[in-house]
């Protein structure tokens, strides 16, 4: 191991300091749909560092972060301040050698800003994130080490170590306070105000809310290793979604203990943001504690975004929590693994057709929703595995980071059966608990349980462009008939007519399958005949084979077609994948109609 003569540190309450913070720039001071107040900035000040008891203030200076680049950042003007202010660095007097301790201690000042992205203050409402300084990560293998923390983007969330966090809050007694952590100790601290102290093993994060107005709902869910508190906090006008976010919660910790590894603590708190004032504070993730979303008079019971948002937030205690992967330069790695295990949660709490809705007839499961509420646009010019910061916007993020990545783990998992991926997923949740796995880690882990070298899929399905682009490119049918025309030569020549060879009872049909993406999967066809008989061909494409033609002779005619008839490819087009030579579209036509109620409903529950 190498000795380490500077600590980086994340500020990252300074993205809210001015509107020149690389956050500020590329968001534009807004996001998932909340604008930045016109003056409720928000900064982190230090007033002084200590090492050892010594001041080192002077030793701290502003830095662009270590690790990867944050694209076309410009570098700051000779004589300026920079423009980004989220990571600072302390030069220490003295390298600290492998194995040394030191002791730094920090007096800061933070002001929060008024929230539109996860942190800040609306009215009453708190929610304390990203609150003080926080030191980076030490990554790289033994000789080789570098630390990583990175200027705050708005795509890219948050990378951290684990520790144990000892917090002592100084409150109004007016205010119900939640946070990460078990509350140890409450004392009474005069002048209408308490004092209450937290206690946080193994966590990578602490945060923590106060509001005057929360009502809280508690329960337990019911793990091997013993009971986990969950509490839901939510103001009185939002009490008829309280129950539902709990039972979601609840189930999420019970289900994802079973499937991956047992949840690590002994509490989970659910906040449910003011739904007027601070909806930029709802969907985030920190260790046990989590804030949800979803509450609105469209989403009535069988409307189930509410569910979905807890459901996803309190998954990341597995993948973000637990796991800790590396945010910044592989987000998909939490985001879209747990949008992918999210699918199986609701599944097993809700039913597998009607997981996210379920209401007035209407029936859809995660990856309808996902579908519906991704729409169409432009093709995405990144691959899944490209960092945080270098997407074209945060669509693209989106798209790559959660639907892309969620689709093409359910696609393998269904290419290698259900059961064999999710045992391989859980021996790789148990391997890499607390150890901030990495892609490669990911990948490799799969391939040894499931005994095959899959990199002929992670490389094209995560690393390049276009993922599967299947087709049924055509699907005709003629009569089949004995030999036409002009055979043979001199006196032996013969013509031969359609009335010599008049056609049979037998029909020749060739279809045409193509894929032109670089992701190709063994895939089933479905012909269906004018009989009512059907017929299934398989087409392994992995020799790099574009296309390939079936021809097939029956007694009777091809009428319908199906690609991938069980649905296990989802990372292409599904609408290429059908075709009927008979010309009723009536059954295109409800489906469309259905898919775009579907899109509205989901858009009004979920906002813009």
């Amino acid at each position: 191991f190498r000795s380490v003569d500077v600590l980086p540190f994340h500020l990252y309450l300074n993205a809210f300091k001015n509107d020149q913070s690389l956050f500020m720039r590329r968001s534009g001071g807004a996001m998932r749909g909340e604008r930045a107040a016109a003056s409720g900035w928000g900064y982190l000040q230090i007033d002084a560092v200590h090492v050892g008891g010594a001041d080192v203030t002077a030793a701290l200076r502003p830095s662009r972060g270590y690790g990867g680049a944050v694209g076309d950042e410009p570098a700051p003007a000779p004589g300026k301040p920079p423009l980004d202010e989220t990571v600072a660095e302390l030069a220490l007097a003295a390298p600290v050698e492998p194995g040394q301790t030191i002791e730094v201690g920090f007096q800061f000042t933070a002001q929060l800003p008024e929230v539109f992205a996860r942190t800040g203050y609306k009215g009453e409402f708190h929610m304390i994130g990203q609150w003080f300084p926080k030191i980076g990560v030490r990554v790289g293998p033994p000789g080789a080490e570098r630390w990583e923390c990175q200027p705050f983007h708005p795509n890219a969330e948050f990378f951290a170590d684990f520790g144990t966090y000892d917090v002592t809050l100084t409150v109004p007694t007016t205010h119900t306070v939640a946070a990460t952590g078990v509350l140890t100790h409450v004392v009474d601290a005069g002048g209408g105000l308490r004092t209450l102290t937290y206690h946080a093993e193994d966590v990578h994060d602490f945060a923590w809310m106060a509001d005057p107005y929360m009502e809280v709902l508690a329960g337990q869910a019911k793990l091997a290793g013993g009971p986990v508190d969950v509490r839901v906090y939510h103001r009185p006008e939002q009490r008829a979604f309280a129950r539902r976010h709990l039972d979601a919660a609840i189930g999420t910790l019970e289900k994802m203990s079973e499937l991956f590894t047992p949840y690590a603590w002994s509490t989970m708190s659910v906040i449910d943001p003011p739904v007027d004032a601070a909806g930029g504070a709802g969907g985030m993730e920190y260790p046990t504690l989590v804030t949800t979303a979803g509450d609105s008079v469209f989403t009535r019971p069988g409307v189930r975004i509410p569910e979905y948002v807890t459901v996803h937030e309190v998954g990341h205690n597995w993948f973000q929590g637990m796991l800790a992967s590396n945010e910044v330069e592989e987000a998909w790695l939490d985001e879209g693994v747990n949008e992918w295990a999210d699918a199986h949660v609701m599944a097993a709490l809700y039913g597998q057709r009607g997981s996210a809705i379920d209401w007035m007839g209407w029936q859809a499961d995660i990856s309808a929703l996902r579908a519906a509420m991704m729409g169409t646009g432009p093709a995405n010019p990144s691959p899944i595995a490209t960092a945080a910061y270098a997407f074209v916007d945060s669509a693209g993020y989106g798209e790559a980071t959660y639907a892309a990545t969620a689709s093409a783990l359910q696609t393998i998992e269904r290419t290698v059966g259900s059961q064999r991926f999710l045992a391989a997923m859980k021996a790789y949740a148990t391997a890499y608990a607390f150890r901030h796995p990495t892609g490669r880690d990911l990948f490799d882990t799969l391939s040894t349980q499931l005994g095959e070298d899959l990199s002929w899929y992670f490389a094209p399905a995560f690393q390049q462009l276009g993922g599967s682009r299947l087709a049924l490119r055509s699907t005709e049918c003629e009569p089949a008939h004995a030999p036409r025309g002009v055979f043979g030569a001199g006196s032996a020549r013969k013509t031969v007519s359609e009335v010599d060879a008049p056609s049979t009872t037998t029909w020749r049909c060739d279809v045409v399958v193509q894929n032109t993406g670089p992701v190709h999967l063994p895939v089933d066809l479905e012909l269906r005949f004018a009989d009512g008989s059907t017929q299934r061909l398989r087409w392994d494409d992995r020799d790099g084979e574009t296309w390939h033609r079936f021809t097939v002779e029956r007694s009777t005619r091809i009428v319908e077609v199906w690609l991938d008839p069980e649905s296990k490819l989802s990372l292409g087009d599904p609408t290429l994948y059908h075709r009927r030579l008979d010309g009723d579209g009536a059954a295109s036509l409800r489906a469309g109609a259905w898919f775009g109620s579907l899109a509205q409903t989901v858009m009004q529950g979920v906002g813009p």
